[in-house]
């Protein structure tokens, strides 16, 4: 019974860590190239590759280094659309080749790898990302179905869950849901248990309970614009993505005697979006960063610092949730690789619980309509009350460095702000439940 006991305080505390480390976890691959002579050109050589490992690795955001975590290493190709970092259990989840594969987030080590497999035929597994709210990993499984007759085939798109330790993939019999994806990225809102992914021009989402259409809304977007790379933060319940407006001109080329279409630049912001209405709001004031992002990289929410991460393949960057500015920007920086993809975080959405209930298709209440705060703006004492129990109070400033905190007691006559500045500030409110409503809030 004390060793059980021993056990279960030993995981407590390796979740209590994971859940306060700050860091990103991600995969590491270096690649290795030899000289070899060049057969067209006598005495010279060429750079030839020759092999690739990849390593579970742990980024710091801010200053953009990269510790390979022990010295496992896997020497198949990945799959760069998904993967899943389960904290409660300190593992993560990619596909590499066929198999789903297992690192431990502590020593790096492969401990579990099995042969993806589909009861009901043959298909690859994309986009997949980790449920906090039901410790699953949910993506799509999608086939090919040739037509021998035409020649043209057509491709079936499913919800799928995985079993990371057998490899089978429950695939959710309804009709399809698709027939491709846009290389934007996948979200899980685990409170109200659907599965976003974009089609390109809508935002779909998927019951994780049926697997069934839940909603298909169209991006509000004028042309020439992309939402993308999302993630959903579960601190104020939004998802969270990249605006890019891709700039280019037309320059007449004398030797084709014809004007030729030139890319300029690309602009990004950062953005969210509605899922009930596919409308899109612009939190950046202004363009916080030029050109692309890696599709490769994905994108992180550390709850925390209401900062989002995404990478544009040199760099780590970080966007303020909150006023939209460039919180950083690092190059990466290696022990050992070349490169650092799918990153995830064990912050965001830790112990979320599931508010709607199978067969519910109603939108659970938010419970940021619960929590009252005023006044707002306000100089001398805040009111934060709620219909909810209340737990802690924390008020930070727009950077998410900690500035104030409240217990229970002090909530009845108010906390006192009178030696903050005047300026804006992030409130952290944390319920009984667990769940923390995040509001802006100004010092005047």
């Amino acid at each position: 019974m004390k060793k059980l006991a021993c056990a279960a305080l030993l995981m407590f505390c390796m979740n209590a860590i994971y859940a306060q480390s700050g860091n990103l976890f991600g995969i590491v691959s270096k690649n290795y190239y030899s000289q070899v002579p060049d057969p067209n050109s006598p005495g010279q050589t060429y750079e030839q590759f020759d092999s690739a490992t990849i390593r579970l690795g742990s980024l710091n955001p801010n200053s953009g280094f990269v510790t390979n975590l022990g010295n496992y290493t896997y020497q198949k190709a990945i799959n760069l659309t998904g993967a899943a970092l389960d904290p409660y259990n300190g593992t993560f989840i990619f596909i590499g080749g066929s198999d789903i594969v297992t690192f431990d987030l502590t020593t790096g080590a492969i401990v579990n790898q099995a042969a993806l497999s589909n009861p009901l035929g043959a298909s690859f597994f994309d986009n997949f990302r980790f449920n906090h709210s039901d410790s699953t990993m949910y993506g799509l499984a999608r086939r090919y179905i040739p037509d021998t007759l035409t020649g043209l085939g057509t491709t079936e798109m499913f919800l799928a869950k995985a079993n990371t330790t057998t490899g089978e993939l429950t695939q959710f019999v309804t009709p399809s849901v698709g027939q491709g994806f846009a290389y934007a990225g996948s979200a899980i809102d685990p409170y109200e248990m659907v599965y976003y992914f974009s089609s390109g021009y809508s935002l779909v989402g998927l019951d994780l309970y049926d697997g069934s259409i839940y909603n298909q809304i169209p991006f509000g977007l004028n042309p020439g614009t992309m939402f993308d790379n999302f993630a959903y933060s579960c601190a104020d319940t939004s998802l969270y993505g990249l605006i890019r407006q891709t700039y280019v001109s037309y320059l007449f080329d004398p030797t084709l005697g014809d004007s030729i279409l030139v890319y300029d630049s690309t602009t990004v912001k950062l953005g969210k979006i509605n899922p009930a209405t596919g409308a899109i709001s612009v939190v950046s004031p202004y363009t916080v960063a030029q050109g692309g992002y890696s599709i490769n990289a994905g994108a992180a929410i550390d709850p925390n610092t209401m900062t989002y991460y995404y990478s544009n393949g040199t760099h780590v960057i970080g966007i303020s949730m909150i006023t939209g500015l460039l919180a950083s920007s690092v190059p990466f920086s290696f022990a050992m690789g070349d490169y650092f993809n799918l990153m995830r975080n064990t912050e965001n959405c830790y112990s979320a619980q599931a508010r709607r209930k199978n067969g519910s298709t109603s939108v659970s209440p938010d419970a940021d309509f619960a929590v009252s705060m005023y006044p707002n703006p306000g100089r001398d004492l805040l009111q934060v009350s709620s219909s909810q129990i209340i737990r802690s109070v924390e008020i930070a400033a727009a950077d998410g460095k900690s500035l104030l905190s409240s217990g229970v007691d002090a909530l009845a006559r108010g906390i006192d702000i009178s030696d903050l500045a005047p300026g804006m500030y992030v409130v952290k409110v944390v319920l009984q439940n667990q769940q923390t409503v995040v509001r802006k809030w100004i010092k005047n």
